[in-house]
């Protein structure tokens, strides 16, 4: 469990030569059990578990000016404290708008085995394409959780939290 610099990619693939790396992106803006279930299913696939988090200013672009509800560096922290995440690091690609072109330096970069999305996961085809001429191969999961979890996501914690009416009418500040 270790929050790594991007620049560090090629030594993981060094030191982990002969073990099967998976590899996993997105926000995981309020880390909930959701994600630590799709970080586990992740695993099942390799050895090592290295999961890059999304930067702020990319993830309001895509959720909105809302959004994140935390910022990158306790998002990196939450997720790099989960026990099937091996290594964390936050996307540095700052200057673009594209969410997914910092995925080509990965890729070429730690060379992972496995790259695994959910099949709620935007622009498949532009991820497919990322691999095409890559190793990696691409694992898209269906997102599932048990019954007794609600199907939970962030979206819905959000909304469960605006609709919380105070008691007695008056918040503390």
């Amino acid at each position: 469990m270790s929050i790594i610099d991007g620049k560090e990619l090629s030594s993981i693939r060094e030191k982990h030569k002969d073990e099967k790396i998976v590899f996993c992106s997105g926000s995981f803006d309020l880390t909930h059990a959701g994600h630590v279930l799709f970080f586990e299913d992740c695993k099942k696939y390799g050895d090592i578990l290295v999961v890059m988090v999304g930067n702020d200013s990319i993830l309001r672009i895509y959720k909105g000016a809302e959004r994140p509800v935390l910022n990158q560096h306790i998002r990196l922290k939450m997720v790099s404290s989960i026990k099937s995440v091996t290594y964390a690091l936050l996307d540095q690609n700052l200057l673009s708008t594209d969410l997914l072109s910092g995925l080509n330096s990965v890729f070429s970069t730690l060379k992972p085995d496995y790259y695994v999305i959910t099949t709620d996961a935007f622009d498949i085809p532009k991820r497919r394409e990322l691999l095409k001429s890559s190793p990696t191969k691409l694992v898209i999961l269906e997102r599932a959780c048990p019954p007794e979890f609600e199907a939970i996501s962030t979206t819905k914690i959000i909304e469960k939290i605006k609709s919380i009416k105070p008691q007695g009418g008056v918040l503390d500040p």
